[in-house]
């Protein structure tokens, strides 16, 4: 699980390498690959690219302020309908087979290349 989360964390940062912070809009130093929808709440959505996206290391905490421009700001970035989608499926728990890990981290791995 560590490291399917590593090489897909690494993804969205490359991915998103020209964005800048999906909560705040502000260009940063430091990044994380913030969850719109937490891990804790959802391992359903875990590993899905609509709920992760680069944001500031200091933005991404989960108090309501940090939500709120996520929020926005995503909504933007992928349309009401798939961020509704996200919201409806925030409390969705998904136990990852060790196949399933084993594939993600070969997914992103690949996609990490130059």
């Amino acid at each position: 699980m560590k490291l399917a989360q590593q090489k897909f964390n690494a993804f969205v940062r490359k991915r998103d390498e020209f964005d800048y912070c999906i909560s705040c809009g502000q260009n940063h130093t430091d990044y994380d690959a913030g969850h719109y929808v937490p891990q804790g709440k959802s391992s359903f959505l875990r590993f899905h690219e609509d709920n992760c996206h680069k944001e500031g290391k200091g933005c991404n905490s989960f108090d309501k302020f940090h939500l709120v421009g996520y929020r926005k700001n995503l909504i933007k970035k992928i349309g009401l309908e798939k961020v509704e989608w996200l919201e409806e499926n925030r409390f969705t728990i998904k136990r990852w087979s060790k196949t399933e890990l084993i594939e993600i981290i070969n997914r992103y791995a690949t996609n990490n290349k130059s």
